[in-house]
């Protein structure tokens, strides 16, 4: 495999990730096609991230206050020099092959950005159950151009991005950035031969459920400032009881023949959603007190 040179920064947002910045970091040095940096954005953090990722060999910049991932993201941007900018999570372990991946996507002058599969580093019930629920979408076998893509592991042509920057939030700046970038031109490409090794956290019932009320609450986010798919549940929010997002996950699953893991974990997948639609309509009721309970925006 031959690839075009590329002049890559590669971005880290991290905070309180000192279990797995190091090994983030690690990766992202360790590629085949060599970053021309690694910056680790450092989220005011209260144990030794920092201490870690330096360690490892990255550039770290320290933030005196917490900006969220969105926020670190944009430091990133502002320090890098490159004229790529790979953004890395702090609990991503990434293949060696990444940016020599990016570099052949991008010989496409329509590709802007390029994302690839997600795996789930950490197996078990719970650890299933979320990386289902919220990455099921990336993991199938074909290349193609889509929507957006998780800034877990996604690398942007600078120019593309220009002075776009992310919203200083934890909920949902990742598909506000990409859509954004994408309104200049050009296509956000899946390449499902990248592999994101994700080693998040590990997750007891808790824990999960808490991600899944979170991440309810970043769908609501979305869809109520984009006009993306499933907008409807903003201003109909019974919908969510038919459960659609469950739907589209069993049929990933079965295309991907995990028909007798779906019916397996089926009752958690339930369970999964129901904490989704709980966060969403937290948010939504949390929204509506905010603005006077005016009316949702129309379709």
């Amino acid at each position: 495999m031959s690839a075009t040179s590329i002049a890559a920064s590669v971005i880290i947002p991290c905070r309180n990730s000192a279990g797995t910045i190091g090994a983030a970091v690690r990766t992202a040095l360790d590629q085949t096609a060599p970053p021309l940096e690694v910056i680790v954005v450092d989220d005011a953090s209260t144990d030794d991230s920092a201490a870690v990722a330096r360690a490892a060999g990255a550039r770290v910049v320290t933030e005196g206050a917490r900006g969220n991932a969105g926020g670190a993201r944009n430091r990133g941007i502002d320090e890098a020099r490159g004229d790529v900018l790979a953004f890395l999570d702090a609990d991503v372990e990434i293949a060696r092959d990444w940016l020599e991946r990016v570099a052949l996507a991008f010989a496409d002058p329509g590709i802007v950005a390029v994302g690839g599969t997600i795996v789930n580093g950490r197996p078990g019930r719970w650890g299933d159950l979320d990386h289902l629920l919220i990455h099921s979408e990336w993991m199938d076998d074909t290349p193609r151009a889509c929507g957006a893509f998780p800034t877990m592991a996604i690398a942007y042509r600078r120019r593309a991005v220009g002075d776009i920057r992310f919203p200083a939030t934890n909920l949902g700046e990742d598909i506000f950035f990409a859509l954004a970038v994408q309104q200049r031109g050009g296509r956000i490409w899946y390449d499902p031969r990248i592999r994101i090794v994700h080693k998040h956290e590990r997750l007891d019932r808790e824990s999960f459920w808490a991600r899944q009320v979170a991440a309810g609450r970043a769908m609501y986010v979305i869809r109520r400032q984009l006009d993306r798919p499933g907008r409807i549940l903003v201003r109909a929010p019974i919908l969510l009881f038919l459960y659609p997002h469950l739907w589209i996950v069993l049929g990933r699953m079965l295309r991907k023949g995990m028909a007798w893991k779906a019916l397996a974990l089926f009752p958690w997948l339930v369970a999964g959603e129901t904490a989704r639609n709980v966060g969403f309509l937290r948010a939504r009721r949390d929204a509506r007190t905010a603005t006077g309970a005016q009316p949702e925006p129309a379709r």
